[in-house]
Formats: structure tokens, C-alpha cells, sequence
């Protein structure tokens, strides 16, 4: 079916459209202006002109009023009171989001009916594809009153003189028919989902303006419209291909070749690669929006920062990779500071020889005095007001996800419809903690700057052992420690796998605290972030071979603190507590995407009892969108892109790149005596037999071994406990290997180029953490 979507420049008509293209229609845009996230893969027109015939299409979905030409198509017209919602048009914000509200009479207290945007789009869906030629209706069950949304979204109300307060609200005609389709929310509900998005924002409106909608500068909102990755940039640009030799995935990033240097991120802490479609919807999408946040608060101007906008995230191969180009001018932006220190700061030594630039240049302006000024008030400003607004924003995310966790706890009575809806819910709470957690490492990185200025040296703060990405750690600890007490438990652990239940037996103390233990962490765990995964909730007996194998070892002692200037240590404890702040957002994102594994677990399941899928599993290979508006044989698109993912996982992707990349071949293995040179990022020196390890394999590692791997994430964490010492492909100071070790004095190496490649399992090395040295012992 071919189908026009009138209004599609506005929240509603883009969420309709998208459905539609989804369900394998054919569908055209239009609108006033071509949204940012509109796909380049999609047409729209800004103006119907000669060429556009109605006669073309076999419907017109009318989310807007918008005057279109006469045709024979058949129009579809949905009739629904006040929209309200997390994806509610800029009118209601605009209507809800002052300051203060003021009235005079009663009308605060009219009932009012209000639809949640979702609903309104499933019914204009419906009606499109069910061939719906006359008017058709849609409400949320139940009312409310405009003081009802003002005390949801954190409004006050004040009553002024009849005459001096706002005019009667009249939103939308009152429904009385029966809703063409069975809403999914309640007028409470929709209530409580709006307050989302109103968060932190404020309408404003000055005389002689239309008004709009601002964010706090000290608060981070949640993103309203991520901007498509392959569409032209606003100077015309046509983005390109990377690759060119069929390595490519489904979900990779074109590239405007003026921005062509990429390098592998430290993101494949958590999600190693090739992802799962189902990551792709999710965790993409979240560092898409962080990219966005981060471009409009560096603000640099012009086809700068749309690329950082648009394409700070790369995709290719279905891994993730940093956009270095892009990095190069948000790192121009601080003030004072080589622009080089933060790039390797963040990514270690990884970009060293890689051309940053293409044969165009972006257009770029000149760094003058005022623009100096302009970077230092940024700056100040970003440090500032993100500091001051961080403890609410963290407390509203712990909120939102405890909300959420209530929710998916009670699944049996919740229908199919439902059940989408709060994997959506649960989406897009990642995404706003994705945003969250790079706000935080932006203050963390501004913290690292002033540091250094004042030191003349880099100046790593301690984080604190009870920061939340080391309490996998902490655990084993404490369960070693209880262990070591009770010599026939302790035979137990390291005779036998027991389970959990064998253990409340023997052990139930014991037990108890490990199952504490997993109450706290067990939504962590290697490769935590990619939906395929498996969790330390999933299999216990993963954490207790882990504490098995600490115990072979002398207990831990805490490492002397950081020395840190006296003069500096109230900046360096603010930095600890932004780290600190940093490791609960992502915590709280890890554990959301946990919620959401099991979410999307549950309705895989209920799709394999209605024959629609054969495997549970098979959900993770749709995208989040495709579970409300299914493609075409769905079971054919499992089946293709399960065999795309074998195919990916069988190259080897470049650690960076510019331009162009290709598969990489191994590289020989390193001889006795030869080094591998890093980034030394936990002072201390280890020998042992090299262990290289994946999310898949580090239950293989043995106490006294050094853990070598690409990049480390939480899940990898409980393994610091007795592995000699941590090397990693990839990283900066800030990387999660970094922090952790640091914080419990294991000796670690990050960005040893080829570590996992070069060094084979057996292979006895020296690992120093002060020079970054890795030296493979002659005569092993």
C-alpha cells in the first residue's frame, strides 16, 4: 500500500509513518520542514507540487490539518481529545511546561479527555491498513482536569482575580463514542508518562514571540528526535560507505567523507560485537542521543556539530566506534588544553598515525579571542550547571527504574499490548541514562582538565571502592571473606559447581548473603549491554566459581589512596563524586537493559506459542519498533539476520580507521623478550601466564593469571579479585579497567594495541603498570 502522511514534520506523523514503513508499506512524508530524524531511506516533501498526484496513493493519513490538493485517495481522519504523553507534541509542552499556572474560576477543575500518542498512532495505523473510509475515534479510558496534569508534571497552580487568569482550556473535542481501538493507557497513565518528557524543561514565552519550550541548563532532558544518520548534512554532503568489500552489516553508519577517522570505543566494554539487533534499537540509539546532548551543550557551530550530532556513534560491522574527526573539534572546544590530551585520554594512544582528515576539510571557523572566551564560558557553564543539577537527574533516573522494575515484576496479567508498550518504556529509559552517563563523563573530563592544569600532571582522584561498577567486585570479596570462615563450606566451593539451593543447605547464611549479593549486582555481568547476554541473576554459579578462585588467594587489602595536592583536593573530591555519579547512571542503565532482556524474553516467549517464532531468542534479532508494527515475514528476517550475525563474527574489524576499512588480519604473535607498549593506568608490577578472554570465556581464567582482553566491562569485574593483573586492547584513564583497578590495586595496562591478538594463553609476561609495558619472558 501506498500512503501519504500529512503532518509528518510533527511527533505524530513521524511516529504513524514509521509504523507504516515498518509493516512494509509504501510511504511519502509531508510537512512544513523535513525532520531531523526523518531516514534518508524514506521520501518527503516539504510542498505538494505538480509532480505529487494524489491519484498515487491508496490513503492519506491525516495527523495534521494540512491543505492538500483534491485526489481520489482515501483520507483518513481519527478524531482524539488532548494528546499527552512522552512523545506529546511542542503545543503541549508548550500548554503545560510554564512556570506557574494561573487561573480564576473552575476551569482548572473541568474534566478533560487526553489520549496517549502511541494509541493515537496504532489507531491511525489500523485504520490506514483496515481500509477505514469514514471518521473514527479514540480516547484514554477514564478523564482528568488540567489540575491533575499540573500537579503530574510539578506545576503550581495560583489563583488570581476572575478576568486576570488564563482562558478556559479547551483541548480537543469530547469523545462520547466508543474508542476505535482498545487504548493501551489511562488517562492516569498518560498523565504520569508526560511528566517525562515536561522534566526539566520550562515554556517560556516573551512579548511579541510565539513562545517555545527551554531546558534548564542544569538539568538533561529527555531527547525528543535523534537525527538520522544517513541523510545529506545541511551543507549538501552525501554520506558514503566505509566499506566496501561486503564485510558491512545491516545497521552501518555511512560517513560524510570530511569526517572520515574512526576508532573502536571503550562502549565495547559492555557491548563487544557483532551486536544483536535488538541492541542496535536500543544502545545505539542511546549513544546517538548522548552525541546529540553533547554536541548542543559544546555547541561549536555549524557542519561540526551537526556530524557530532549525527555521527559521533559509527557502526561498522555491527560494532560501535567513535567518531575521531568529529572528537578531534569537541575536544577544540575546551579551553586551554592540546586537544590531543583529551583525545587520548579517552582513547589512549589507539589514534596515533591515523589521519583525521579527508581530502575536504569541514568548514571550520577560526579560533579567535572571542571564540576563546566563548569556549571558556562554555565550559564553565557545562561544569558548573551539570554539577549542580547531577544529584537530581541521577535521582530521578533511580526512580523512573525502580517504577519500571515494579511494572515487569508482574507480567502474567499484562496483555501483548501492553507488554510493547513497556518494552518501549523500558528503551527509552536506556537511552535518557545513555545521555545521563556521557553528561557525566564530560564534567568528569572538565574535572580532569583543571586538574591538570593545576598539577602540571594527569591527577586520578580514587573514586571510592563502594563506587557502583566495582561492587561486583566488592561481593566477591565479602562472599570470599565469609567463605573463609567456615573451612566445609570453603571445601565445598573449590571441591565441587554447587547451586544455589545446595548451598542453603549446607550453607545458609552463606547463601543468604550471596543471595543479597545478587539482588544488588546479579543485572551485571560480561557483555552486560548486548541483549543476547547472560547475567550473574542468570547463572549464580559464575559468581561462585569467581569466589572459589578468590579464595586461593591471600585477602585483599585496600591500596594506599591517591596522592593529591592539598591545594586541589576539594576540585579532585568533586571529580570523585561526579565518577561516582557517572558509575550509578550507568549502573541504573545497565540494570534497565537487564529488565528489558527479560521483557523482551517474555514476549519472544508468548510469540513462540502463537507459532510466530520458533525460538525465544529469535526476539533479539527485531528491532524494538518492529515488535508494535511487525515486517513482512518476520520469520524471514530472523532467519536472515541470524546468518548475517554468523558472517560478521568471522571477521576482524580495525581497532581505527580512516575513510575506508576492511576485515584486519592477525598480526604474529609476540617472541620472548619483545614488548607490548600502553597506557599504564595502576602503578604496580605482576608477572603470570597470559589469559586472553571474551564475555563467553573468562570463566577460563585461574588465580594468579593476567586477564588480557580487548576492553573489560562490570561483568568482567569480579575476576580483578584474582587475576595478577589486567591488560586491555582499549582505553583511556577513564575506561572501566582504569577505574576499577586503580580503586583495588590491581596493576593494569590499557590500550596495548594487539594484546588479544599477539599474546597467546600460556604465554608468561611482565606487566608493569606504571610504564604500560607488557614484556613477554624469554625462555618460558
Amino acid at each position: 500500500m501506498r500512503v501519504l502522511v500529512a503532518g509528518a514534520d510533527g511527533p505524530l506523523g513521524r511516529g504513524v509513518a514509521l509504523r507504516l514503513v515498518s509493516l512494509g508499506h509504501d510511504v511519502v512524508g509531508v510537512g512544513d520542514v523535513r525532520p531531523e530524524s526523518w531516514p534518508g531511506s524514506v521520501d518527503f516533501v516539504t510542498t505538494l507540487g505538480a509532480g505529487v498526484d494524489l491519484g498515487g496513493f491508496d490513503a492519506v493519513a491525516m495527523c495534521a490539518d494540512v491543505d492538500l490538493p483534491g485526489g481520489p485517495a482515501r483520507r483518513v481522519v481519527v478524531r482524539h481529545p488532548l494528546v499527552l504523553g512522552r512523545d506529546a507534541d511542542e503545543s503541549a509542552l508548550q500548554a503545560f511546561a510554564r512556570p506557574v499556572h494561573f487561573y480564576s474560576g473552575d476551569e482548572v477543575d473541568r474534566p478533560l479527555q487526553v489520549v496517549h500518542p502511541h494509541d493515537l498512532e496504532r489507531a491511525y495505523v489500523a485504520a490506514v491498513v483496515g481500509g477505514v473510509t469514514e471518521p473514527v475515534e479514540v480516547a484514554a479510558p477514564g478523564q482528568t482536569t488540567f489540575r491533575a496534569i499540573a500537579s503530574a508534571v510539578g506545576r503550581p497552580l495560583v489563583r488570581v482575580p476572575r478576568g486576570r487568569g488564563s482562558a478556559p482550556i479547551e483541548f480537543g473535542p469530547w469523545l462520547d463514542g466508543e474508542s476505535f481501538i482498545h487504548p493501551t493507557w489511562t488517562a492516569t497513565e498518560c498523565l504520569e508518562d508526560f511528566a517525562l518528557v515536561v522534566r526539566a524543561r520550562f515554556a517560556v514565552r516573551f512579548p511579541g514571540t510565539a513562545g517555545h519550550v527551554i531546558a534548564l541548563p542544569w538539568r538533561l532532558p529527555r531527547v525528543r528526535e535523534i537525527p538520522a544518520v544517513d541523510t545529506p548534512s545541511d551543507d549538501g554532503v552525501v554520506p558514503v560507505p566505509a566499506e566496501t568489500t561486503g564485510a558491512g552489516g545491516e545497521f552501518d553508519t555511512p560517513i560524510d567523507p570530511r569526517f572520515p577517522a574512526f576508532v573502536a570505543t571503550n562502549l565495547s566494554e559492555a557491548l563487544p560485537g557483532p551486536f544483536s539487533p535488538s541492541s542496535a534499537s536500543v544502545t545505539v540509539r542511546g549513544t546517538r542521543a548522548a552525541a546529540l546532548v553533547i554536541s548542543q551543550r559544546l555547541r561549536p557551530g555549524g557542519a561540526v556539530q551537526r556530524e557530532m550530532a549525527k555521527r559521533t556513534t559509527g557502526v561498522f560491522g555491527h560494532r560501535l566506534y567513535a567518531g575521531i574527526t568529529s572528537g578531534h573539534f569537541m575536544a577544540q572546544t575546551v579551553p586551554l588544553v592540546d586537544p590531543d590530551l583529551i583525545i587520548n585520554g579517552f582513547f589512549g594512544q589507539t589514534v596515533e598515525g591515523l589521519s583525521l582528515f579527508g581530502d575536504e576539510l569541514p568548514p571550520v571557523e577560526k579560533r579567535t579571542l572571542p571564540g576563546h572566551l566563548r569556549g571558556v564560558l562554555t565550559f564553565a557553564n557545562n561544569l558548573l550547571g551539570l554539577t549542580a543539577g547531577s544529584g537530581r537527574d541521577t535521582r530521578d533516573l533511580v526512580r523512573d527504574v525502580d517504577r519500571l522494575e515494579v511494572a515487569a515484576a508482574h507480567l502474567a496479567d499484562v496483555d501483548d499490548q501492553k507488554l510493547r508498550e513497556l518494552i518501549v518504556l523500558a528503551r527509552d529509559h536506556v537511552v535518557h541514562a545513555w545521555v545521563l552517563a556521557s553528561a557525566s563523563i564530560l564534567v568528569c573530563t572538565a574535572y580532569g582538565v583543571i586538574l591538570r592544569i593545576l598539577c602540571g600532571r594527569d591527577v586520578l582522584p580514587s573514586a571510592g571502592p563502594d563506587v557502583a561498577s566495582a561492587q561486583s567486585l566488592a561481593a566477591v570479596h565479602r562472599l570470599a571473606a565469609l567463605a573463609r570462615r567456615d573451612p566445609a563450606l570453603s571445601a565445598l566451593l573449590k571441591a565441587e559447581d554447587p547451586d544455589p539451593q545446595t548451598l542453603a543447605h549446607v550453607a545458609p547464611d552463606f547463601a543468604a548473603e550471596l543471595a543479597r549479593e545478587i539482588r544488588a549486582i546479579g543485572h551485571r555481568g560480561p557483555g552486560e549491554v548486548e541483549m543476547r547476554s547472560a547475567s550473574f541473576a542468570d547463572d549464580p554459579r559464575l559468581l561462585l566459581r569467581m569466589v572459589a578462585k578468590t579464595m586461593e588467594l591471600p585477602p585483599w587489602e585496600p591500596p594506599a589512596p591517591p596522592e593529591i595536592p592539598l591545594l586541589v583536593r576539594p576540585i579532585a573530591a568533586a571529580a570523585s563524586g561526579q565518577m561516582r555519579d557517572r558509575e550509578v547512571r550507568r549502573d541504573r542503565m545497565v540494570r534497565t537493559i537487564w529488565l528489558l532482556r527479560g521483557l523482551l524474553r517474555e514476549y519472544g516467549g508468548r510469540l513462540v506459542e502463537a507459532g510466530t517464532l520458533t525460538a525465544v531468542d529469535d526476539v533479539f534479532y527485531l528491532l524494538v519498533d518492529e515488535l508494535d508494527a511487525p515486517p513482512p515475514d518476520l520469520a524471514g528476517v530472523v532467519a536472515r539476520r541470524r546468518a548475517e550475525q554468523a558472517q560478521l563474527e568471522r571477521i576482524v574489524p580495525p581497532e581505527a580507521f580512516s575513510g575506508r576499512w576492511a576485515p584486519t588480519e592477525v598480526a604474529a604473535a609476540l617472541g620472548g623478550g619483545e614488548v607490548l607498549h600502553g597506557m599504564g593506568v595502576c602503578a604496580g608490577v605482576a608477572r603470570g601466564r597470559v589469559r586472553v578472554v571474551t564475555p563467553e570465556t573468562i570463566d577460563d581464567l585461574e588465580p594468579g593469571e593476567i586477564l588480557v582482553a580487548q576492553v573489560t566491562d562490570v561483568g568482567y569485574t569480579p575476576a580483578f579479585a584474582y587475576a595478577a593483573a589486567v591488560v586491555t586492547e582499549l582505553g583511556g584513564h577513564m575506561s572501566h579497567a582504569a577505574i576499577v583497578a586503580r580503586e583495588f590495586g590491581v596493576p593494569c595496562v590499557v590500550n596495548a594495541r594487539g594484546a588479544a591478538s599477539r599474546l597467546s594463553n600460556g604465554t608468561l609476561v611482565d606487566v608493569d603498570g606504571t610504564t604500560g609495558d607488557v614484556t613477554v619472558v624469554a625462555d618460558t
